[in-house]
């Protein structure tokens, strides 16, 4: 009697068994690196370094354009002759590999150039994910360098109502003898990222500025 009451929760632990393999290989499948896609973008954009003249802008916003260094100074002189307050000046302290640098750097805040009418426009709404509260918090900005060298920055890190950070898209910067020069050894613009310690996200020789989403998370609400 005993042997014959085992059978059925064998059986049933079979069952379960059987029934969870297939959802493991559904939630791998799901995974997105496990996809090999290349952004057409990129293919157009082979990784050949050298001095950037220009620069992309585009991605999820309203006005995608190119600049170049006098398109750059052009707009800086605009968006202050309407706002003189608008922050176009930053000193920074920050490690490099070969020790600390400090400089002062000029250009314009990069929530300015994806929100000002007369440039980027504003964001355009990307993907939102299931829950679309503050979808704008799920995009971020992908800066990248000639020789493919990339960093990103959080739309919530520079959103006046979130962290409200002032990074700078610079083109020029103060030499020792206190004369502005043009940024001629970093390409003719450079992130520049206040606040953080290391230089890592001071992408120089820049080719592309994007705005992108994050995208929706590959784990199933079971695994929470």
């Amino acid at each position: 009697m005993r042997f014959t009451r085992k059978i059925p929760i064998a059986s049933l632990v079979l069952s379960m068994l059987v029934l969870w393999q297939p959802t493991l290989a559904d939630s791998r499948s799901d995974v997105p690196w496990n996809r090999e896609e290349t952004p057409s973008i990129w293919n157009k954009n082979k990784c050949n370094g050298g001095t950037s003249q220009s620069f992309r802008f585009g991605g999820e916003v309203k006005n995608p354009t190119t600049y170049n260094l006098q398109k750059l100074k052009n707009l800086r002189d605009t968006l202050k002759k309407e706002n003189p307050a608008l922050v176009t000046e930053i000193t920074v302290s920050f490690q490099t590999g070969s020790g600390p640098r400090t400089e002062t750097y000029y250009g314009i805040p990069l929530w300015e150039l994806i929100n000002n009418p007369k440039a980027g426009g504003g964001l355009k709404p990307g993907n939102s994910g299931v829950n679309t509260k503050n979808s704008f918090l799920r995009q971020y900005v992908l800066v990248d360098a000639t020789d493919c060298y990339g960093a990103v920055v959080a739309i919530g890190e520079i959103q006046p109502n979130f962290e409200g950070k002032t990074v700078l898209v610079a083109f020029e910067k103060k030499a020792s003898d206190g004369t502005v020069i043009p940024l001629t050894d970093d390409g003719f613009a450079r992130l520049v990222v206040p606040g953080d310690k290391a230089g890592g996200r001071y992408v120089s020789n820049v080719t592309n500025i994007l705005i992108l989403s994050a995208p929706p998370s590959p784990l199933k609400p079971r695994y929470f």
